[in-house]
């Protein structure tokens, strides 16, 4: 059975080419904003399982792997920034301070109609940043594509410590992905 991705995320792309086995991109544009929940788990389980039936209803009988990822401190939630002045504000808020990077998994097997979804999150602590290195930072990545604005090069160089999911690397959890595949009769 054929595996579709619901996302262009190069990071997400990466996890699938990470467990190594060949997919299809269809990416889901649903319409994020009118998904909503206070609470950063329930959100991103909610984004990938709607992402998931959408590209469902496209593409027919297939596997299909979503997943939505936010960034979350002191019961704000940080999505995509709208723009470079705003993903400049996110790192401001994020400098120095805990925070939490939250990813769900959905891998959806549609003839069955069977869904595996999984929710991890990682624990950052960021050092005190600069207005140097956040405009230099803001300027040499594209920030307006990842939750919070920035992604795992962010984290090597912002981040005094990170314990639990590896997660912000691919934006989705990989080693939770190849068992989910598994699961769904993939051979991973």
């Amino acid at each position: 059975m054929r595996v579709v991705l619901a996302s262009e995320s190069q990071s997400r792309k990466r996890a699938l080419d990470i467990v190594g086995i060949r997919y299809e991109i269809h990416p889901s544009e649903i319409d994020e904003k009118a998904i909503r929940d206070a609470d950063p788990a329930a959100l991103t389980r909610k984004l990938a399982e709607a992402k998931a039936w959408k590209v469902a209803e496209e593409v027919g009988d297939a596997i299909i792997v979503a997943g939505d990822a936010v960034v979350a401190k002191d019961g704000r939630i940080f999505e995509k920034p709208r723009d470079l002045e705003e993903a400049t504000d996110f790192l401001r808020e994020l400098s120095g301070g805990e925070l939490q990077f939250v990813t769900s998994l959905v891998v959806l097997r549609v003839d069955t109609k069977r869904m595996l979804s999984t929710v991890e999150t990682s624990d950052l602590r960021f050092r005190q940043l600069t207005d140097w290195e956040i405009r230099d930072y803001v300027s040499r990545y594209p920030v307006t594509r990842f939750a919070g604005g920035f992604e795992g090069d962010g984290v090597v160089r912002f981040a005094d410590s990170v314990s639990g999911s590896y997660n912000f690397v691919t934006a989705i959890p990989v080693s939770r992905l190849a068992v989910f595949l598994r699961e769904q009769g993939v051979e991973v």
